[in-house]
């Protein structure tokens, strides 16, 4: 029993620390698509798009993984 509770916690030790480094991802790229927003000087370039849906994506997996694991 005390193994099966032990290996529940590492589990979800480890999905919570993907999930922080994910929102440290998405973090990462939206600073990314700011600074080439602040380049550009519209949202309309291609590279900006990129890094904001690259942003968007890495947030929607580190909020799934922080609520569906929780």
């Amino acid at each position: 029993m005390a193994a099966a509770t032990l290996a529940r916690c590492n589990e979800r030790l480890s999905s919570m620390a993907a999930a922080c480094i994910l929102a440290l991802f998405a973090l990462a790229f939206l600073l990314a698509s700011a600074r080439r927003l602040w380049r550009s000087g519209t949202v309309r370039d291609p590279a900006t798009r990129t890094w904001l849906l690259i942003a968007l994506i890495f947030t929607a997996v580190a909020a799934w993984l922080q609520w569906h694991t929780s």
